[in-house]
């Protein structure tokens, strides 16, 4: 178990309230892998706010199976992916380029989000996750 720092690769991390910051070493790799300020060409990642992480759902979720096996981030930069991701165009590249890189991970299982919904590589279906991105470890 990891707990996620309040910055990680120079991007400031914000939580929601009550979020146990407690996580699968491999979430914490993997936000060490896609959070960079460079992350989207042209934009400049400065702050994600963590909604969830070990926390606030139920079985069988990946944030409580296994401990801590997903996160979701629900705003880029201040910003609100709910509001932004389809009026900001910083908010959308940063996004979609947050959810490419987290298909490099080795151990990525879920890839939700508003660019694209994938599970182990392949699109998968399942509501929601238009307003975040949920990634998930094996």
């Amino acid at each position: 178990m990891s707990n996620i720092p309040g910055s990680i690769n120079g991007v400031s991390i914000e939580f929601a309230e009550n979020v146990n910051r407690s996580v699968d070493q491999k979430v914490f790799d993997l936000l060490k892998h896609v959070l960079s300020p460079e992350v989207a060409s042209g934009y400049i990642l400065e702050k994600v706010y963590i909604s969830s992480a070990n926390d606030q759902h139920v079985f069988p979720s990946r944030h409580v199976q296994g401990e801590g096996k997903a996160v979701d981030i629900s705003r880029i930069n201040g910003l609100k992916m709910s509001v932004s991701y389809s009026s900001d165009q910083a908010v959308r590249a940063i996004t979609d380029a947050l959810q490419n890189r987290a298909e490099s991970y080795v151990h990525i299982r879920e890839n939700f989000g508003p660019l694209f919904k994938k599970k182990l590589g392949e699109p998968h279906h399942v509501s929601g996750h238009k307003d975040h991105i949920h990634f998930s470890v094996n």
